[in-house]
């Protein structure tokens, strides 16, 4: 699991298997040529274990994350899939569960869910098939992992669908080191999560109060923050008299991130259709 430094309540169940037991990840092509995964040997068919053993010891980060892809298609904007009760079968994978997601209506790849982890977090490759660009200015958070503090490039996804599930504008940052990508609450917190461990079932039930993944107090916090911070900024610049120039210099430039910060959320807050009672 990895998720933002600043959020509390760290579970690392999916960072510890994805970083301590790579070895232990087998693969295997069934007669209609899905792939599958499994934690287990004894999960994998009998007469698929000898070449998913083999295989196991020779994957690589890149080597595992794999993924289909398909020339990029323009979809009619359309909000998260709010309509019905869906149903979506998972694969059991030790103790993670794992499931395919599409990103942007162009690929296809693996992911563990991890309803811990506040993005989508996808590996770089998965993120360039996906026409995801992570260039010198793109903003980056720390995140804590089971292998300590990491930067990750935040972006944002025009569409993750899982399953008949979609969602457009939705949150996300690129690993340089996972070899398979989380699938997180900025997707999940559309949806009502029920998981039917007996049936392998995922039950997604819409959940119309949440916008970009996060509901009215989470927005207003955001917001309220950081109208906080700018509120003091100014209050100790409009009182140069205490101020020397250079504490002065510091200050305007607090003032000039708070405000590029701002402007970042409203930006984000306009791709989720967040309503303006929830920017106050």
């Amino acid at each position: 699991m990895c998720r933002p430094a600043r959020a509390a309540g760290l579970g690392l169940l999916v960072c510890a298997l994805l970083s301590g037991a790579r070895a232990e990840v087998y693969r295997w092509t069934d007669a209609a040529g899905r792939e599958h995964y499994a934690g287990e040997l004894s999960q994998v068919p009998p007469a698929k274990r000898a070449a998913a053993q083999q295989a196991a010891g020779q994957e690589t980060p890149s080597r595992l994350q794999t993924f289909e892809t398909q020339p990029a298609r323009r979809a009619q904007r359309r909000p998260a899939s709010r309509q019905g009760v869906l149903r979506i079968p998972y694969e059991q994978h030790g103790n993670a569960i794992l499931v395919h997601a599409r990103l942007n209506d162009r690929v296809t790849a693996p992911f563990f869910v991890d309803t811990g982890a506040a993005d989508v977090v996808v590996p770089a490759a998965v993120a360039s098939q996906a026409g995801v660009a992570v260039e010198a200015g793109t903003p980056r958070e720390t995140y804590a992992t089971a292998n300590g503090l990491v930067r990750q490039a935040v972006v944002h996804f025009d569409a993750v669908e899982l399953g008949g599930a979609r969602v457009e504008g939705v949150r996300g940052s690129v690993s340089e080191s996972l070899p398979v990508g989380l699938l997180g609450t900025s997707f999940f917190n559309h949806f009502t999560l029920q998981i039917d461990p007996a049936a392998r079932m995922l039950t997604l039930i819409p959940n119309p109060s949440m916008h970009g993944g996060a509901n009215q107090t989470q927005w207003s916090e955001r917001f309220r923050a950081l109208h906080e911070r700018q509120r003091r900024l100014e209050a100790f610049l409009a009182d140069g008299m205490l101020l020397d120039e250079s504490r002065a210099r510091e200050l305007e430039g607090s003032r000039e991130e708070v405000l590029a910060e701002l402007d970042a959320l409203e930006r984000e807050a306009d791709r989720a259709e967040v309503p303006a009672a929830w920017r106050e």
